[in-house]
């Protein structure tokens, strides 16, 4: 039921979307009535967005309609993007795209912008684009010109802008991304060799170097348990470097992801929420998977107790480096995961994230339902779970009519 807050109109709570809303109506700068949908996770969280809106709506009133793009987009990162209003991943994904426009248009008046030099600078982005001239991706020119979009149409509702000239825009044409997944035999032949730890020394010429000490071993446990769990869950990597032992109930089998830890630009390591709603989730897990686990907790608390004070786990992690920290992103992709696929004689163009296209990949094949896979997965639809995994259900296709013929022989 709509409940009534005192001078904001009504809000009321979105069963589908399971959120807090208020349609809130406003005056444009030059007298035009708008519309804003603002939302919130609860009814207070509902209340700060609607004071943070009025606020960035008292802000855009000393903005001058003669503002430059660079000018603009400086104040609508900062009013509109920037944290707490979106994550600061998305905050330095969107200030880090728009930054490829300056150059080439930033003392530009917002008025002035056309469709045709928008596209022309589209594509001058994809031939001669980034640092080294090297041309961007068309991906990332499509990123830059769909955040372009959202910053001039939020010109347009401050009366800054009348028409958004990025409208009439063509996207650039992009090649569908390759998955890269394993199947049954290579994920064993895998797991098998970072369990061993033989994989540390492939590419070394002198292997007799490497050191084995007690830090050494605690990384080679310690990742390979990581890589078990990637494979057998289909987590994120940001939901593995940040899942707590407090996350895992043995018990009951399952494991809850409830925040992940991930590095910006800005920030070595921060946590976060689940990058979607849908992905704060419980997955359950084999037996196999969780014996690991716990002889691998039994391992730390060991190890831990041998470096003493060392070792500070202040957020209680599964997974750490040698003293206690978060794993590097970096470091673990480096210094073992290509090792790893390398020993296994894995295609190159296997990464991190490939083990989670993997584990869905193979759970598809074998007859999962689709909605379980993408409620593993944490999708916010199945609809998503579909458009990235296509090519699973056409292979299955094919397969198809032969099992429906094996379902009706009737000399079986």
């Amino acid at each position: 039921m709509a409940k009534r807050i005192r001078g904001e109109g009504s809000i009321f709570f979105d069963e589908g979307k399971r959120l807090w809303t208020l349609v809130k109506t406003y005056d444009l700068p030059n007298g035009e009535k708008k519309q804003k949908r603002i939302t919130g996770k609860t009814e207070k969280a509902l209340r700060a967005n609607i004071a943070k809106f009025e606020e960035s709506l008292e802000q855009a009133k000393v903005i001058t309609k003669n503002i430059t793009l660079e000018k603009w987009i400086a104040e609508w990162l900062d009013i509109f993007v920037k944290p707490p209003v979106l994550k600061q991943k998305t905050y330095e994904n969107y200030r880090d795209r728009l930054a490829y426009l300056l150059p080439l248009l930033g003392k530009r008046r917002l008025n002035t912008l056309t469709t045709k030099e928008l596209q022309d600078v589209f594509k001058k982005l994809y031939a001669e684009g980034g640092v080294k001239k090297q041309g961007l991706a068309a991906h990332s020119v499509n990123r830059i010109r769909s955040y372009l979009k959202t910053a001039l149409n939020s010109a347009i509702e401050h009366g800054l802008l009348a028409k958004n000239p990025v409208n009439a825009t063509k996207r650039l044409a992009e090649k569908k991304a390759e998955i890269v997944v394993m199947n049954e035999q290579e994920v064993r032949r895998f797991l098998a060799i970072a369990k061993d730890g033989s994989y540390i020394t492939f590419g070394i010429r002198n292997p007799q170097y490497i050191k084995n000490n007690f830090g050494t071993q605690y990384l080679r446990k310690n990742y390979f348990n990581l890589v078990n769990l990637a494979f057998a869950t289909g987590m994120r990597c940001g939901e593995l470097r940040g899942l707590s032992w407090t996350c895992v109930d043995f018990a009951a089998g399952n494991i809850r992801v409830e925040e992940q830890l991930v590095t910006t630009n800005d920030y070595a390591d921060m946590y976060d929420d689940p990058k979607t709603y849908h992905s704060t989730r419980t997955i359950g897990i084999d037996k196999a998977v969780l014996d690991e686990l716990r002889e691998f907790k039994d391992y730390q608390n060991q190890y831990a107790e041998l470096l003493g004070d060392r070792f500070i786990n202040e957020h209680n992690l599964i997974f750490t480096n040698t003293f206690g920290k978060p794993v590097s992103y970096t470091n673990f992709r480096k210094r073992c995961f290509l090792k790893m696929i390398g020993a296994a004689g894995i295609s190159p163009k296997f990464t991190i994230h490939c083990m989670r296209h993997t584990h869905a990949t193979l759970l598809l094949k074998a007859g999962v339902n689709i909605s379980v896979v993408s409620k593993r997965l944490g999708h916010s639809s199945t609809t998503v779970t579909l458009n990235i995994y296509a090519h699973v259900l056409e292979e299955m296709e094919k397969t198809a009519a032969d099992a429906w013929g094996k379902l009706l022989d009737t000399d079986e």
